[in-house]
């Protein structure tokens, strides 16, 4: 009887997953006609090396930011490149040369896309370019850059990001896909692997330049919000606390700290001097949001405040994350590092699952439950420096994730792109 029951579910879940793929088709063949004079246009449009267009970020409304914008920065006063920024809903305020601010779901947008045989992605074309009036379903011969968003720690091939779909199978092969080091083109290599082997860059991520480069150089509304953020810090120590992204449909859940585990953090963040800054994904906060802003050494550092995380690591004397790839951001300038893996087991079996050694590659500690996250942080009370055996360990994890330590990632993409269109 049982077996008969498992039976009939199988074929009735085998049965709805061929229905979702036939509607799925069926959607994306009524798509592509209803395109088709825009199509056949656009493969008749001479494309210009000298139009590089950079979409805002795909999530949200559509902050610059990231490597687009450290790539954009720069080439803004090249006159001889026509940068297009394509937003979202919020306002993007840049200055240069040569530059065309315009939303994505314009007609002028349209025309852009048609001339522009450089564009920068930060995920794909189908996610990135989502909002515009014409679908770039068929990328033709253009130059798609794709410079992600962080070295890929986490597996990104793995089916619950989405990357590979009956849409991006058609553009990534017109991708070339920018690396950290050496491991890290292995491992892109693997989630594109549609793309040219000779298309994997080994440039460093351009957003780390913020990481590296001299405040002074820094965007003006960087510096500014670096400002806001010492205005706030005052003469406290900073702990960000940054969690990971958490795939709902896996059974992924963000933590939800109990009022006694909020007294305590609160007590250490008092003996400490310090103040906990939280920075959740957006669409991914606990229930216990709330609670943990009512206490006055934790708030909340909202991408409205910093837009740019990697300004807040730059201000942090700690670092607390999971599984997110912020933390080699940290890495990058040896910022200390603890990691809160409270659903650990959970997270390898049922959500990504990692392309490294998760407890090989963190240069921290990986405290699985809140009571050895607090033990951790009373060890570094003082914030002092890592143990000669830590520092041995972090060296080795920076030769595999990094090929460069410098603030010249954007350049070698920029190098590598004027190569490419010769």
């Amino acid at each position: 009887m049982f077996y008969h029951l498992k039976g009939r579910r199988d074929v009735r879940f085998r049965l709805k997953s061929i229905i979702k793929s036939f509607v799925r088709k069926l959607i994306e063949t009524l798509h592509i006609c209803m395109n088709m004079p825009l199509i056949l246009l656009d493969m008749l449009t001479p494309k210009r090396n000298d139009y590089w267009i950079f979409p805002t970020y795909f999530i949200g409304e559509g902050a610059f930011c990231d490597n687009n914008l450290a790539v954009f920065e720069k080439v803004k006063y090249d006159r001889h490149i026509k940068k297009i920024i394509l937003t979202k809903s919020k306002k993007v305020n840049v200055y240069g040369e040569n530059i065309i601010v315009i939303p994505i779901n314009s007609i002028r947008a349209i025309w852009y896309i048609f001339r522009s045989n450089v564009i920068f992605i930060q995920h794909s074309i189908w996610l990135d370019l989502s909002q515009s009036k014409y679908q770039l379903i068929y990328p033709f011969s253009r130059h798609i850059i794709n410079l992600w968003h962080g070295v890929a720690i986490k597996d990104i091939s793995h089916p619950n990001t989405g990357i590979v779909n009956n849409r991006s199978e058609l553009e990534i092969p017109n991708y070339s896909v920018i690396a950290s080091s050496s491991r890290d083109a292995e491992n892109m290599k693997k989630a594109f692997h549609l793309a040219k082997k000779e298309n994997f860059w080994v440039t460093g991520l351009p957003r780390n330049d913020f990481l590296k480069m001299d405040e002074n150089n820094l965007p003006h509304s960087y510096q500014k919000e670096l400002n806001s953020l010492r205005v706030i810090k005052r003469d406290k120590r900073l702990i960000l606390y940054a969690p990971t992204y958490r795939e709902v449909q896996s059974g992924g859940r963000q933590y939800e700290f109990t009022e006694l585990e909020l007294v305590q953090l609160n007590e250490y963040l008092i003996k400490a001097n310090a103040i906990l800054g939280l920075r959740y994904h957006i669409y991914r906060k606990p229930n216990s949001y709330e609670k943990l802003l009512s206490f006055e050494n934790i708030i909340e550092i909202s991408e409205e405040m910093v837009s740019d995380v990697r300004l807040i690591i730059r201000e942090s004397d700690l670092i607390i994350t999971d599984y997110s790839s912020l933390y080699v951001d940290a890495l990058y300038i040896d910022k200390p590092c603890l990691s809160f893996s409270y659903d650990y087991d959970h997270y390898m079996k049922n959500q990504r699952g990692f392309f490294y050694d998760f407890d090989s590659i963190f240069p921290g500690k990986i405290c699985k439950s809140f009571d050895i996250l607090m033990c951790e942080l009373y060890k570094n009370v003082n914030f002092n420096r890592q143990s000669s055996n830590e520092i041995v360990k972090i060296n080795k994890i920076k030769k595999t994730l990094f090929k460069y330590n410098d603030s010249n990632n954007s350049q070698r993409v920029i190098d590598n792109v004027m190569e490419f269109l010769k």
